[in-house]
């Protein structure tokens, strides 16, 4: 049987053209904008996007002009698919703007898909993105045709090996003499307190990823967990990146890991690379260091590999 394997993750505008429709696709979501009325959340997600768009275009115009996430997972798609073998083919499918799921099943169908798997590259659950995406592609994908469900892999130790070898190649430069002044900052996207509450898994799974790394770095004694781009005035999950390193990082050398995010775009390169970094400089910190996101390293490709075989052997959707 050939087996399309779907990429699943949320996007973002390849270009500043982009930009609006981009937001509009994200605040359409009913997992982020959660009005019971589709016509109410339509017009709200159209005024959001339209206000948004110009300083939105702005972070991006820092950054490229456009987010590299869309080309990192085309990437990360070519590896995986050769990890994988000629029975399998590697589809994107976008959670918002393109290539969007819709577009990921007929290409893979076209390419003579008798079935599929589900990956998403949010490596800890979280409804608002794991779910939604799960959700889209089982609107999309034929229902006679078998959908195996991958849900999360925050622990899964090739994963966990992968974002240690990366954190520790990031700690080999930091220079020895501030090596016992060492504050390495899991950042993670953060979430509403609101679907924390509701018992959405993220923030438990972040730990544990985090933790895992950490504790194969041989750095479970100098870590903290951290939560980054919040929005609007409703309470978030903290602590906050931007916040703890205002107070914290007066005379350390701050090592920024991205556990949450698997490709480089807008939440590393502005949140991390120019917020964090900014907000480290000002408190005093002896210097500054981001760890890179997996991307296409070999070890996190073969993870991938490992996480897509078990879920074709489990072969159930998720509930």
């Amino acid at each position: 049987m050939k087996t399309a394997v779907f990429l699943m993750n949320l996007g973002g505008p390849r270009s500043l053209d982009e930009v609006e429709p981009y937001l509009y696709d994200l605040f359409s979501d009913p997992a982020v904008l959660s009005i019971p009325l589709g016509p109410v959340r339509r017009l709200l997600a159209k005024l959001i996007s339209h206000f948004r768009a110009p300083s939105s275009a702005e972070k991006y115009q820092l950054i490229g002009g456009r987010s590299p996430l869309v080309e990192g997972t085309q990437a990360q798609a070519r590896a995986l698919e050769a990890a994988l073998g000629p029975d399998f083919s590697c589809h994107l499918a976008m959670r918002c703007g393109h290539p969007d799921t819709a577009e990921g099943v007929a290409e893979a169908l076209a390419a003579g898909a008798t079935q599929a798997v589900a990956l998403p590259l949010y490596p800890q659950w979280a409804n608002a993105t794991t779910r939604s995406s799960l959700e889209e592609l089982r609107r999309r994908w034929p229902r006679e045709l078998p959908l195996a469900e991958v849900c999360t892999y925050h622990d899964h130790p090739g994963y966990l090996d992968a974002s240690a070898a990366a954190l520790s190649e990031t700690l080999a430069i930091v220079p020895p003499e501030l090596r016992e002044k060492l504050l390495v900052v899991f950042s993670a996207h953060g979430l509403p307190m609101s679907q924390v509450k509701k018992g959405d898994p993220y923030p438990d799974y972040v730990e544990i990823s985090s933790r895992g790394a950490a504790e194969r770095a041989g750095v479970a004694g100098s870590y903290q967990v951290t939560y980054q781009s919040r929005v609007g005035p409703v309470k978030w999950l903290g602590p906050d990146t931007i916040d703890f390193l205002r107070e914290h990082a007066h005379g350390k050398a701050v090592v920024t890991v991205p556990v949450a995010f698997v490709s480089e775009h807008l939440e590393t390169l502005y949140d991390l690379d120019i917020l964090a970094r900014a907000a480290a400089e000002e408190a005093g910190a002896a210097g500054y260091w981001r760890v890179p996101a997996l991307g296409t390293r070999p070890a996190f490709v073969e993870a991938l590999a490992d996480v897509v075989r078990q879920g074709l052997a489990a072969g159930a959707r998720a509930a």
